[in-house]
């Protein structure tokens, strides 16, 4: 059997995920890659008989990841699995993925997800799912990858019985759902304006926002250069700030200097209802206590230096 695993990571929880994915298909005796999304095509998916796809938890799916399903050829039938981390909001990813995985002619054979840490300007840090993905989560992603592999190749041998059910629509997808409405239903990023400052950027030498950009929306070899989706700002509905954490020369700045500001002291108490509960049905492993989270210190505070985020690294190999 060949397994094709592609994923999506900004700060490396998914990467890490998805490598211990992959590891336990090989350990099942099937043939592994892993690649990032940016370097996947569909000409490569006629070559693997699973599929695993796999991003962070934006409300649902990253718009990039999203958008790969969305336009992707029928794939007759071929089997695929899910996976995510997240982190206080797990419940509407799969209610939402999966049906999009069958609309593409794929047979979802199984899905699962896993806490990780969060790393946003204006979100408190340290965060409350910090220290996730931890080593249990990591054998878990091991077993879940090897239940994958064997259980493709038993299914293709008749034993339906074995693919998942559909994700259930109860009431904390609908409670989630709800609290995300705002942001999906915004025409502009809830987090305000990113705009680049050319006096600051290093282009050419340095292209980290170009190459990473999750929706494709920066060129600065044009001329004009292009800067966000607006050509000159970058205010787009997805909630993201990833080029403003990663570039290493503060030249990408918020429209409104206090954005931030206004985030200390803000408690999530919607957040601490929901992962209490969690914890208390055995779905939520704490490491942190919730008066210890930095309401205080939103992340840019907690690390001022730039980039407040590094891409994180992936060598192409299943052990790196």
């Amino acid at each position: 059997m060949k397994v094709l695993i592609i994923y999506y990571t900004q700060s490396g929880n998914t990467m890490k995920i998805a490598k211990c994915i992959g590891r336990g298909a090989r350990d099942a005796g099937a043939e592994v890659k892993v690649v990032r999304l940016k370097d996947a095509d569909y000409e490569m998916l006629k070559d693997y008989d699973l599929i695993g796809l796999g991003s962070p938890t934006w409300k649902a799916d990253t718009p990039n990841m999203h958008a790969f399903i969305d336009k992707m050829p029928d794939q007759g039938g071929k089997h695929c699995f899910a996976f995510n981390t997240h982190g206080t909001l797990p419940h509407l990813y799969f209610p939402i993925v999966i049906p999009n995985l069958k609309s593409r002619g794929f047979l979802p054979i199984g899905y699962k997800g896993w806490y990780g840490d969060v790393n946003m300007p204006g979100m408190p840090k340290p965060y409350y799912t910090m220290g996730h993905p931890d080593q249990q989560d990591l054998d878990e992603a091991f077993a879940f990858g090897r239940e994958m592999a064997e259980n493709s190749a038993k299914i293709a041998a008749g034993d339906t019985g074995l693919i998942y059910p559909d994700p259930e629509i109860n009431d904390k997808v609908l409670e989630q759902a709800l609290l995300c409405s705002n942001m999906l239903l915004s025409p502009t990023n809830p987090q305000g304006a990113f705009i680049r400052d050319p006096e600051k950027c290093h282009y050419p030498k340095c292209h980290v926002c170009m190459d990473n950009c999750t929706m494709g929306y920066i060129d600065l070899s044009r001329d004009p250069q292009v800067f966000g989706n607006r050509g000159d700002r970058c205010d787009d509905c997805h909630e993201c700030s990833y080029c403003f954490m990663i570039c290493p020369f503060g030249a990408i700045h918020t429209e409104d200097p206090q954005q931030f500001e206004r985030d200390r002291g803000v408690r999530h108490k919607n957040f601490e209802v929901m992962l209490d509960r969690d914890e208390a049905e055995g779905t939520f492993r704490r490491h942190i206590p919730a008066d210890e989270v930095g309401f205080d210190t939103p992340y840019i505070y907690w690390h001022p230096e730039r980039p407040y985020l590094k891409v994180p690294r992936d060598k192409g190999g299943l052990d790196d």
